[in-house]
């Protein structure tokens, strides 16, 4: 990784010179001759130079190496018949490079690598508690940095300071130029009571500055409501979707029918996405049956995700509110309650997440985080790159004193409960 350093307000990167050297060196028993070696250890090159037996067994390419790979075997058992230091090679640090440049070919910023130390906090993030900083994070728009959605409420981040549109520019000196999500989440999570450091560029000032934070144990509800003090209206805010939403906000339209809520506004504002099926039963709450998504992948098969019949919540007036960080599972469930016309989104055009993925287990103990399908729109419109476009655009001015975008989904309340009554 690239230490990423601040002089003057200059970022610097140490320059390493490569040269190189070829040295034939002989060592003999007598004048000039060299030393004789048994054929057994010895490993012929295409050059025609030897090489001592090694630690590491010499290998041959198989005979069933995929075509196109086979420039990978042969690196492999070059390097353990010739590389000077054999000795100190690690085949799980070579295995572990070669998974990250595979990735790093594929250019997808939602595809990567997860090491078996960080594979466990990974895990924790579809249950709903982790050990870390309390922010939720995204890519930049042009997928070089990594951005704060938002800190979580209560945690290291928010008490530390971070805002909603900082930009981490380094992990623990680490220049984070070209991280994913899952990298960036992999290095700032760890043990409670551990200290990581973090260089923010906050909007609107000239230089980053470091901060360091205590990590410490995250345990984040994903569902909260309110009820508005001067509107018969209730406040659902969902900010992620993992293990425990559908029961979450089960719990929650309970409340809302008991206080006798003429409608919902619903909030996934700053709701990066989570588990697929958590959005799908969420979705089941509000639509009868019916198309929620469908999902196409590389062999072009397509799947449908149906919402289930009966949801509780069928008739009650909704709006969604949503912003340039609802990605993921947020923008599909916005679309879905768009398209099927049960409700009408209000904000700004979301992120454009509209990928599958899933973690793959892989066998030394680590996993892969892969893009295996694109979602739709129940009309079948994609979400990637260009995300949900709201039926009502509500920009939230830099000066803003109030919520317009609140306000803008309570006049569409208004407006809906009336119509409600007057049918």
């Amino acid at each position: 990784m690239k230490t990423f350093r601040a002089t003057r307000g200059r970022w610097w990167w140490p320059a390493a010179a490569s040269v190189s050297l070829v040295i034939l060196a002989c060592s003999g028993d007598g004048a000039g001759e060299p030393a004789s070696t048994p054929e057994a250890d010895v490993a012929p090159g295409r050059d025609g130079l030897i090489a001592t037996a090694t630690v590491l067994p010499a290998v041959s390419v198989p005979d069933d190496v995929p075509e196109g790979l086979e420039a990978v075997w042969e690196a492999y058992a070059q390097l353990t018949r010739e590389y000077v230091d054999r000795e100190e090679l690690e085949v799980e640090a070579m295995a572990e490079g070669a998974i990250r440049g595979m990735i790093d070919a594929i250019d997808d910023r939602y595809t990567a690598y997860v090491s078996p130390e960080n594979y466990t906090r990974q895990m924790e993030s579809f249950r709903g508690d982790f050990e870390g900083i309390g922010a939720v994070i995204q890519n930049t728009p042009d997928g070089k940095r990594i951005v704060i959605v938002s800190p979580l409420d209560d945690t290291p981040a928010e008490r530390a300071g971070l805002k909603s549109g900082d930009i981490i520019m380094a992990v623990d000196g680490d220049d984070t130029e070209g991280w994913s999500v899952i990298d960036a989440v992999t290095r700032i999570r760890g043990p409670k009571g551990t200290p990581v450091e973090l260089l923010l560029q906050h909007i609107g000032e000239p230089e980053p500055v470091a901060v360091t934070i205590i990590r410490g144990t995250i345990e984040t509800p994903s569902v909260s409501v309110s009820m508005l003090p001067d509107d018969p209206y209730a406040i659902v805010r969902i900010s992620s979707f993992t293990d425990r939403t559908p029961d979450e906000l089960e719990e929650a339209l309970a409340e809302v029918r008991e206080a006798n809520a003429k409608g919902i506004i619903l909030d996934m504002r700053a709701n990066p996405g989570g588990m697929l099926a958590a959005t799908v039963d969420v979705a089941s709450e509000f639509l009868d049956g019916g198309l929620v998504t469908y999902e196409i992948d590389g062999r072009g098969a397509r799947k449908d995700w149906n919402a289930r019949s009966g949801g509780s919540t069928l008739d009650m007036p909704l709006v969604v509110l949503v912003d340039e960080f609802s990605a993921s599972g947020s923008e599909l469930l916005a679309a879905a309650l768009q398209d099927r016309g049960r409700a009408a989104i209000i904000g700004t055009t979301t992120f454009g997440k509209g990928s599958v993925n899933i973690l793959r287990d892989l066998e030394h103990a680590g996993g892969l985080y892969i893009t295996i399908a694109r979602f739709y729109s129940p009309n079948g419109t994609p979400v990637e790159g260009d995300g949900v476009t709201p039926d009502v655009v509500v920009e939230i001015p830099e000066d803003a004193t109030e919520d317009v975008q609140l306000n803008a989904a309570i006049k569409q309340l208004d407006f809906q409960v009336g119509a409600a009554v007057q049918r």
